[in-house]
């Protein structure tokens, strides 16, 4: 069964990340996004969440990928995901994750895969100097 990604985020970063994404693999990619402001605080973000799930059937597989655990964008997914059985939220949003969601649209445990992408792509980069023999 196909998914649908909400990304949520205080500020535009949730725009910002599926802008980027875009940018790698074209406007194929085009989730909707719910982005918090300053004056939202809990009422308003819940408000632009229900807006874009009263357009989806009630039984749709939803994943929001929210920033922050423990931030209002990821604490209202979650009040919604109470009422929502079919409503996942994955927390601590990056484009690894943005992007695996793209391609593994159809993945009964993608929600799990998100979180794995999410903290695989955390490392500390290495100075090692690539010569021709590792390339």
């Amino acid at each position: 069964m196909e998914k649908q990604i909400i990304l949520m985020s205080h500020g535009m970063m949730a725009q910002e990340v599926l802008n980027s994404a875009k940018m790698i693999v074209g406007d194929q990619i085009n989730y909707p996004v719910v982005c918090m402001t300053p004056d939202d605080g809990i009422d308003g973000t819940m408000t632009k969440l229900n807006q874009i799930l009263s357009e989806l059937p009630e039984d749709k597989e939803v994943i929001v990928i929210a920033d922050l655990l423990g931030g209002t964008p990821a604490n209202v997914a979650s009040m919604k995901a109470a009422e929502r059985p079919h409503l996942k939220v994955v927390t601590g949003m990056n484009l690894g994750m943005v992007l695996e969601s793209f391609f593994l649209l159809d993945s009964n445990h993608l929600a799990e895969q998100l979180v794995n992408i999410g903290s695989q792509g955390v490392s500390i980069v290495g100075t090692k100097v690539i010569d021709s023999e590792d390339e």
